[in-house]
């Protein structure tokens, strides 16, 4: 895209009010579980409290129509464990963590390895969130033990190629819930063909997500024009759209004709 100025917003807080609103959009698209302050949130940029003050949030909301899990990762290990102990005071239904990636650990081991080796020492694991595009490897984590272990993915453009691997949740843009619920539906039919076309419009989407740099700023713009909601802009260090690339944003989109 050409160049535009960015946008820097300071101050930036939660509304807490528009939350209502936004469940009630996430159960329209067929979300059963979200995945709360994780990435697209920008739960790494809130602090502890408003982490806590957010989960509260959505679990207040749930009414039973959603499962909760609780993305409670940090660059230290003593905020993980305070946002845990809260995560189960509150009652949500999992809690997702990554390791502190500041400060590295000498050695790793890959995504399979560490199911088998935390299978015996991690007795209330049930799975990850496979965010790599590396499909194999999300095969083998699969195949450590399919009856203990989820394996979710986190590729909007290998949706249908996961289905077919047995990899049935994909972690999503809030936007996508239905194209997705539509393409399970035609693939659980073995309609490959209607499947393949969902398929092929989340590759069309997240084609668009690219030209404009691909980042959590484009993701948040494109919600808010296919919502109609506003989930406001994002915080420092990120920068906002234009309203210039904001409007190219919406006329691709609109073009496409996916979400009329």
């Amino acid at each position: 895209m050409g160049e535009s100025k960015k946008v820097y917003i300071l101050d930036i807080e939660i509304n807490f009010d528009g939350f209502e609103e936004y469940a009630n959009y996430l159960v329209s698209q067929k979300f059963t579980y979200l995945f709360v302050n994780g990435t697209l949130a920008e739960g790494l940029s809130l602090s502890q409290e408003e982490r806590k003050q957010t989960a509260e949030a959505w679990v207040k909301e749930a009414k039973g129509r959603f499962g909760i899990i609780l993305h409670i990762g940090t660059n230290n290990y003593k905020d993980s464990q305070e946002l845990a102990r809260h995560a189960e005071k509150i009652g949500v239904d999992a809690i997702a963590c990554f390791a502190p990636s500041f400060y590295k650990p000498d050695s790793v081991v890959n995504d399979a390895k560490f199911l088998e080796l935390a299978e015996s020492k991690i007795p209330n694991l049930v799975g990850l969130k496979h965010s790599s595009r590396e499909l194999p490897n999300a095969h083998r984590c699969m195949m450590v033990n399919p009856k203990k272990f989820q394996v979710m993915i986190g590729s909007d453009v290998q949706l249908l190629t996961s289905l077919s691997l047995g990899i049935e949740v994909p972690v999503i843009a809030s936007f996508l819930g239905q194209l997705f619920d539509n393409m399970k539906t035609a693939f659980d039919k073995v309609d490959m063909k209607t499947a393949s076309k969902y398929q092929c419009q989340a590759q069309e989407i997240n084609t668009i997500r690219s030209e404009f740099g691909a980042g959590i700023n484009v993701a948040k713009a494109m919600f808010n024009i296919v919502s109609g909601l506003n989930a406001g802009p994002v915080r420092l260090p990120l920068s906002d759209l234009s309203q210039e690339h904001k409007q190219q944003l919406k006329e691709k989109l609109d073009a496409t004709g996916i979400f009329k």
